[in-house]
């Protein structure tokens, strides 16, 4: 079979190669993998939410093509919600509806990105951002730090992928510290692509900001939203992007190809949700990350792991012991003797390695059979 020379160019998924590794492991032990290996929000959707969906899915046209882009519906619900969660004004041309976060992440190279040129990723950093590069015959260039990023930027360079509350690490932004990152976009005349899948889920009264709460940020930048954290909609493959119109535009084009759009039920989900926020539920979310962050803080701390309590997103990134030779391993004899899984952190870029990423969407209760 002929298969496209493209494939070398990328390597598999981190998430679909540890779960083939699961697998195995639970096949061969005959015991279930206690997995902190993904970061899948499993606290279940609210109760008003569902019912609503049930509603939804009957109308008479729930069956239709949705059309692209987004409904006015849609797009004005999150246009509210950005005023009111951070006091940013959006015109309905700032806004595309993309089928999960991750949506975004694949095609912005293809809007962004010539062939040869570069986008600037954080290391370590969501495994997406660099992974999706190749597609559209770009580099990704590392970055450690937002201190770091001038120095990568030349004139090679397409975009800037900046991610706070970050996947990996937990780390969080000041608005003064993504003030400095604006001001070296402009500077450089280089779009920024902020993930901001996380803004929702935050710890210990922190509150996330928005990028877009930046005078002039709509000249270089966009944010990317994800109902998957807000809303625990993981499976329903639901988000958005908001800001510069001209790079909202031109994924859209791209989408135009590559997708149908998102289906009109959830599309009316997603504006309900928006517009009725179940803020009680929403709390009882939040506690109960925050019960298993620190329970499982607690457990990590016997095996000899080193780590901050993170103030927002899904995970402990946590340093392994001295003893340890590499991230993979660590993970690899951590699985098989325990039935355990952590992410190696090498999975996240180069600068990964010797730290593991940790999920708190692991149902904690049988956590004392196996730490």
């Amino acid at each position: 079979m002929r298969l496209a020379t493209r494939l070398n160019n990328f390597p598999e998924y981190v998430h679909a190669r540890l779960a083939k590794t699961v697998a195995e492991v639970e096949r061969t032990s005959g015991r279930k993998v206690l997995n902190f290996g993904i970061g899948s929000p499993d606290v279940p959707p609210s109760e008003l939410y569902l019912a609503k969906f049930e509603e939804l899915i009957r109308e008479k046209d729930a069956h239709l093509y949705p059309g692209y882009g987004g409904t006015r519906e849609f797009k004005d619900a999150i246009r509210v919600w950005h005023k009111k969660r951070f006091g940013v004004t959006l015109e309905e041309n700032e806004v595309l509806v993309l089928l999960g976060a991750k949506d975004g992440v694949a095609h912005l190279p293809f809007a962004l990105a010539n062939e040869g040129e570069e986008i600037l990723v954080p290391d370590p950093g969501y495994p997406g951002f660099s992974g999706t590069a190749p597609f559209a015959g770009a580099t990704p260039v590392p970055y450690s730090s937002l201190d770091e990023l001038e120095k990568n930027i030349s004139d090679k360079t397409s975009f800037i992928w900046v991610n706070f509350p970050s996947n990996p690490t937990g780390a969080v932004a000041t608005l003064d510290e993504l003030e400095k990152v604006v001001e070296l976009a402009k500077k450089h005349s280089v779009p920024i692509a902020y993930d901001n899948a996380y803004s929702e889920i935050t710890f210990d009264g922190y509150m996330a900001p928005s990028i877009l709460q930046i005078e002039g940020a709509r000249d270089v930048c966009v944010e990317l939203g994800s109902f998957s954290k807000t809303f625990s909609f993981a499976g329903y493959r639901m988000g958005w992007l908001v800001g510069n119109k001209e790079i909202v535009a031109a994924l859209a084009k791209v989408k135009s190809q590559t997708d149908s759009g998102m289906s009109l039920p959830l599309q009316r989900l997603g504006a309900f949700a928006l517009m009725n926020q179940d803020t009680e539920w929403h709390k009882k979310m939040l506690a109960t990350y925050q019960k298993r962050r620190d329970l499982i803080a607690e457990k990590i701390r016997k095996l000899g792991l080193t780590f901050d309590i993170p103030k927002g997103s899904l995970y402990l990134w946590a340093k392994i012991p001295d003893s340890a030779k590499d991230s993979e391993s660590y993970c690899m004899a951590l699985l098989k003797e325990k039935q355990v899984l952590f992410a190696p952190g090498s999975a996240f870029g180069a600068r990964g390695e010797r730290y593991v990423r940790v999920s708190i969407c692991v149902d904690v209760n049988d956590i004392d059979e196996y730490l």
